[in-house]
């Protein structure tokens, strides 16, 4: 395994210090070594699915672990992430380009995560238009109990969540006023986590080996305060946790889908994005989600957006045609993607990039060795 220095080496970009995704040492890797552990394994195994952990928070913190470093997606996006993570497919494999984008199955745009219209008419049932792909709980039913605590993911409507956990079967589901306060509270979070699994292991059966996955929502809490003290003893305290289910015979695997850094947005910049994305020149309103957006040209207006873009976002987003992207080594163009990016991509190079949401003191999405390098754990 490639150290992180040598992947961030090995992955440079020319632009502003960006890492692309390695060809073997990133998400889609995971479903492998999840049922190479399984094979090794005499109880079982759990994952800890831990959102929006940088793979320094986890070095720091992560001591008593085998830690490998690996590549997140791009986009580094939670919706494009879990799926390659959880399939081991790629985004022109399993079609989630990102959290908000064209449906192919009409001109509209769609939230795929909530599995919602943003504008426009879709079919019923078709809003985001996945590419269904096996799953790791697919591909682990002959020989083990595939469970899935998805916590905050079971209250999300649409095929996303759906796609993502197929095969396993779904814990019972927790009241999203307990999870919102625990995602507030880091140490609560973890403190919840670990009585859900405990609960699994419990109740498991013990004629196969119990694979269970389970969902940790860090990922709030980062984006408001970043890996301040009290997320960093969370992560610590998921470290001992682990440890217990090691020492009584699981394994227990841990593995984040993208990292977090600083933004600072800038009024003039937002500003400066929202005279792009206006109807004369583009058809639908931006896609993409957090340091990584599109935007969907009219025909014959691309070079404009483009270039009105790129001089307004200068020295925070390299501002390309999608079609460079395989230029780049991101993302391979096959007409199903074509149908959902948008024509004109911009990526953050700096913290003032114009993120869609606002009020986030961490975001995500783009290329920076913070985004796109997430941990492996193993305590066995």
């Amino acid at each position: 395994m490639l150290s992180d220095a040598a992947l961030v080496r090995e992955c440079a970009m020319a632009y502003g210090g960006g890492v692309r995704p390695h060809s073997t040492q990133s998400l889609h890797s995971v479903p492998g070594r999840i049922l190479d552990e399984l094979g090794r394994s005499g109880r079982g195994v759990v994952i800890l699915a831990v959102d929006g952990l940088s793979w320094r928070a986890a070095c720091e913190r992560w001591r008593s672990a085998d830690l490998v470093c690996l590549t997140s997606t791009f986009p580094s996006t939670s919706a494009t992430a879990w799926m390659t993570a959880v399939t081991g497919t790629t985004v022109t494999e399993h079609l989630v380009v990102g959290a908000v984008y064209r449906s192919p199955a009409g001109d509209a745009l769609v939230d795929v995560i909530r599995g919602e219209p943003l504008t426009g008419q879709v079919p019923a049932g078709r809003c985001d238009a996945l590419s269904a792909r096996p799953t790791v709980f697919e591909a682990a039913a002959s020989r083990a109990h595939p469970l899935a605590l998805g916590r905050e993911l079971d209250t999300l409507g649409g095929s996303w969540a759906a796609a993502l956990l197929r095969g396993a079967r779904r814990g019972q589901m927790t009241d999203p006023r307990e999870l919102a306060a625990q995602a507030g509270d880091p140490e609560e979070l973890v403190a919840a986590v670990a009585r859900d699994v405990e609960g699994a292991l419990v109740g498991h059966r013990q004629d196969r080996p119990l694979l269970l996955w389970i969902y940790v929502n860090l990922d709030d809490h980062v984006h408001r305060h970043g890996y301040d003290p009290r997320a960093m003893r969370a992560v610590e305290l998921l470290e001992r946790h682990a440890l217990s289910w090691a020492g009584r015979g699981w394994t227990v695997l841990a593995h984040s889908d993208h990292g977090q850094v600083p933004c600072a947005p800038d009024p003039e910049l937002e500003a400066a994005w929202a005279r792009v994305e206006v109807p004369a020149l583009c058809r639908l309103p931006g896609g993409g989600a957090g340091r990584v957006r599109w935007l969907y040209p009219r025909q014959g207006r691309a070079t404009e957006v483009a270039e009105r873009l790129g001089t307004a976002l200068a020295g925070h987003a390299l501002v390309i045609p999608a079609d460079e992207l395989p230029g780049l080594g991101l993302l391979r163009l096959t007409p199903a993607v074509r149908e959902r990016i948008g024509g004109v991509v911009a990526m953050a190079t700096s913290p003032r990039f114009p993120a869609p949401v606002r009020g986030m003191a961490f975001e995500h999405g783009a290329l920076s060795p913070g985004e796109m390098l997430v941990p492996l754990a193993t305590w066995s």
